[in-house]
């Protein structure tokens, strides 16, 4: 009874801590909000309020301390392989644009949803290279591929473990909670990106366990694609996919 009781602690305990680490990175988007980011051109705005999400990761990492470990023993080390690395990079970002425009389309057929929004990243680097480099540095690496990765991939799957357990079925189910968490905190893209963007979730986080429970291929997959997608963007192109 006292190792049952001690079980469902640990499970509240990890749910408790992801609540956290979520409030922090919103408490952090305020204090920049309201500080910051006023004083700022407008077009730059976005790109500083996204590195709110590193108030997550930090919480995240403090949690992680008082739990006697850290990022770097749940996956931000060096691949032992870079090979076998790299070849699930090309794997997952495969993954990620097939699904991501099957999933679309499937949307934009047998629902009135509006299609994913991104017009907000357009308007602030339309014609302007600065904010497109500020783009790529704070948001694309900075909050996406090492914050979001860290949080999502790193801290959140790993408390999800500890709800679920490791089993297969327990992986599982710590994979898709993580995923609608990170579907769920790209709500400005719309229903659509929310959707899509939970989708991506599951593909890198199943990037992480097949590397070999490393970040490091969720990271670069997730960087080479929005490096991609805001370079098309910036130069005008269309984006493939149910795309606004």
């Amino acid at each position: 009874m006292a190792k049952d009781m001690g079980s469902v602690g640990a499970r509240l305990m990890a749910l408790v801590q992801i609540t956290a680490a979520i409030a922090a990175l919103f408490v952090t988007s305020g204090l920049i909000g309201g500080l910051i980011t006023p004083n700022l051109p407008e077009n730059l705005r976005t790109p500083v309020l996204g590195l709110a999400l590193w108030g997550g990761v930090l919480a995240g990492a403090l949690m992680l301390m008082a739990a006697k470990t850290n990022y770097g023993l749940i996956g931000f080390s060096l691949p032992p392989n870079w090979s076998k690395c790299l070849l699930w990079v090309a794997i997952a970002v495969i993954a990620c644009l097939v699904g991501a425009i099957a999933i679309g389309e499937c949307i934009h057929r047998f629902t009135d949803w509006p299609p994913l929004d991104v017009s907000y990243i357009r308007t602030s680097i339309k014609g302007d290279v600065i904010a497109y480099a500020i783009w790529i540095v704070l948001v694309v690496w900075g909050s996406a591929a090492f914050g979001e990765e860290l949080l999502a991939r790193g801290f959140i799957l790993n408390r999800m473990e500890s709800v679920f357990g490791r089993s297969p079925v327990g992986i599982a189910l710590a994979v898709l909670g993580q995923a609608a968490i990170f579907g769920a905190l790209h709500a400005i893209q719309g229903t659509t990106g929310v959707v899509i963007t939970a989708y991506i979730g599951i593909v890198l986080a199943g990037t992480y366990y097949l590397s070999g429970r490393n970040l490091w291929a969720p990271i670069l997959a997730h960087g080479l694609m929005d490096t991609v997608s805001l370079t098309t963007m910036y130069l005008g192109a269309p984006l493939p996919g149910y795309i606004s």
